[in-house]
């Protein structure tokens, strides 16, 4: 056996967890490093297997360790089983060190569709704005209540180059208030008003 050198890379350490709660499920997923689209892959994973997220918190250390929190909850009422959460962790492994693309894994599963799917909410109404006191750009939209719909709005977010930092879900009469805080993912930056804010919008507006 022979000694690792310097120029061999580790893989981040991947854990998941999570804690059952009266109604929903805390999943705890962690790095130890920080990793470009976390969200994006872990909202294909749980769009597959039939579970909302109500909001999530993204913690990182000053070493580099990052914790995602998430409040989730099944679209059919079911409990988080320790089967289900071993799937859940398998499948995390292989978007995150196997290079299973996310199209790749949904498409495994037929449901690839959901790459492409319009939603078709003439109610919908999204804002953009870039609070003076805040060091990230708010993102609020409001449309009727779509399982997946956070998956296509991680994916638009995740091709255009920008972080999520926390989101949080409010749904109420089968409509959604859903909020984000972002920052792009190079420099961790405020999105600019001017060329990021018109080509997000475009992109959310091909699917709502």
């Amino acid at each position: 056996m022979t000694a690792q050198t310097s120029t061999e890379i580790k893989k981040p350490i991947l854990h998941v967890s999570c804690v059952p709660r009266k109604d929903t499920t805390l999943l705890k997923i962690s790095f130890s490093q920080d990793e470009v689209g976390i969200l994006y892959r872990v909202t294909s994973v749980l769009y597959n297997h039939g579970w909302d997220i109500l909001e999530a918190v993204a913690e990182t250390s000053n070493d580099g360790h990052v914790q995602d929190l998430f409040v989730i909850r099944s679209w059919t009422g079911g409990e988080m089983t320790e089967s289900l959460l071993s799937q859940i962790r398998k499948d995390l492994y292989s978007l995150f060190y196997e290079s299973l693309s996310v199209e790749a894994y949904l498409h495994s599963y037929s449901k690839d569709f959901i790459l492409s799917r319009k939603v078709g909410d003439p109610e919908a109404s999204l804002k953009l704005y870039n609070p003076i006191s805040s060091d990230f750009t708010v993102m609020d939209l409001r449309m009727k209540d779509t399982p997946g719909i956070l998956f296509q709005i991680t994916e638009a977010l995740y091709q255009l180059g920008i972080d999520i930092i926390s989101f949080t879900a409010n749904s109420h009469d089968g409509k959604i208030r859903d909020s984000f805080l972002l920052r792009t993912s190079v420099s961790g930056d405020k999105l600019d008003e001017k060329t990021l804010f018109p080509l997000l919008r475009s992109k959310l507006e091909t699917f709502l």
